[in-house]
């Protein structure tokens, strides 16, 4: 009985160690996996549909600060804002869905149902997205725990702060803010993102520089 444990114990390790690793955005000209990306018609979240023509399993990551870039230069490109990963066992199709922000205040959102997407990363922004993540009690200090109590209370958050790292207006954070962080009421939004504008945009000019 323990000689059976042992082998299947080395059993397990074999297959774990055979499913390769792969970040989505380096599978634009994948032989093995075909990747489909379709908008849903909102920046908030894409579906990505996997196949793997192999005969081996394979593990696909979406790492914080993937892309998914529009091919339609008037609609909005979309960056990955939570870590996430699929399994694909051989020969299969999986479909995962992925959150999102827009990183183009100034386009209109993506067509429902498109597919014409290309993949890439930006690893700034990925390591931007990190520090939120690994770091998210100090940020509630400063910019109010309420606005990060659920994942779409942070998602709106980050989206901020994506638009602010690629160099928004002050006026477009604070209609985002108006609409998706406090209920139409522009006032108190403008005094948030007084407060929130300054902190952000320091942080990520010292951050640029690094």
């Amino acid at each position: 009985m323990k000689y059976l444990v042992i082998v299947f114990s080395l059993l397990i390790g074999s297959i774990t160690v055979a499913q390769e690793s792969n970040a989505f955005f380096q599978l634009n000209n994948d032989s093995d996996i075909d990747i489909r990306a379709v908008s849903s018609g909102s920046y908030k979240f894409i579906d990505v549909t996997l196949t793997n023509f192999s005969t081996s399993n394979k593990v696909v990551e979406f790492p914080l600060g993937g892309f998914f870039v529009n091919l339609d230069t008037t609609e909005q490109n979309l960056v990955v804002l939570f870590y996430d990963k699929i399994t694909l066992d051989a020969s299969s199709t999986s479909e995962i869905r992925i959150g999102t922000a827009c990183a183009n205040p100034n386009r209109k959102a993506p067509l429902k149902s498109r597919t014409t997407w290309v993949y890439d990363y930006d690893s700034k922004v990925g390591e931007l997205l990190y520090y939120y993540h690994t770091n998210r009690p100090i940020v509630e200090l400063f910019t109010g725990a309420e606005h990060h109590s659920t994942v779409e209370k942070r998602q709106n958050f980050l989206q901020m702060c994506v638009w602010c790292y690629y160099n928004a207006d002050k006026s477009q954070i604070i209609d985002f803010a108006t609409k998706y962080m406090f209920d139409g009421d522009k006032q108190a939004a403008t005094d948030y993102v007084d407060v929130f504008y300054p902190l952000v945009i320091t942080f990520i000019d010292f951050y640029k520089k690094a």
